[in-house]
């Protein structure tokens, strides 16, 4: 971890503007970087990229925003929620997740109705994370989906947040 604060600084500097690289791989792994760095500076550098027509950019840029944490980045992970790619609608949810915020909870709770089983497993899965009691009457509900995964994660979920 680079404890410096303007060593930090010029490090997020740099790994932003090689997020408009021409190269998808090299945006990509400066999107993956500025996650592992953690810092909410990158936060609006990221965003930006949300809607790269590089999958594997847009999915790196999400998992980055997961695991930097901030609620800045909630607007924009929202609308992702909708894509026409399951594995981005996924990773959504799963940042989402990770962010943690109650606010999230009415979008990933329609997500448990996504016809992808990946997104719903998801969505179940990041609903426990937040841990908010509203989602349990959807929860109780996603219990008969079709798909076994998705039940497990729902059952998880709802355990979750009994616990706590």
């Amino acid at each position: 971890m680079i404890k410096d604060i303007n060593h930090q600084q010029m490090v997020i500097d740099a790994l932003s503007k090689t997020l408009e690289d021409v190269k998808p791989e090299v945006r990509s792994k400066s999107a993956e970087s500025l996650g592992k760095i953690g810092n909410v500076g990158a936060v609006t550098a990221l965003v930006n990229l949300l809607f790269d027509e590089e999958n594997k950019v847009r999915l790196s840029v999400i998992r980055a925003l997961g695991e930097i944490g901030s609620q800045a980045a909630i607007p924009q992970l929202v609308k992702v929620l909708i894509d026409k790619n399951p594995e981005i609608r996924a990773a959504a949810a799963d940042a989402l997740g990770k962010i943690g915020s109650q606010q999230v909870v009415s979008y990933l709770t329609h997500s448990l109705s996504d016809e992808n089983p990946t997104v719903r497993a998801t969505a179940a899965a990041a609903l426990g994370q937040i841990g908010s009691e509203d989602a349990i009457p959807t929860l109780v509900n996603a219990l008969t989906d079709k798909d076994d995964t998705v039940r497990s994660n729902v059952i998880e979920a709802i355990g979750k947040i009994g616990a706590r």
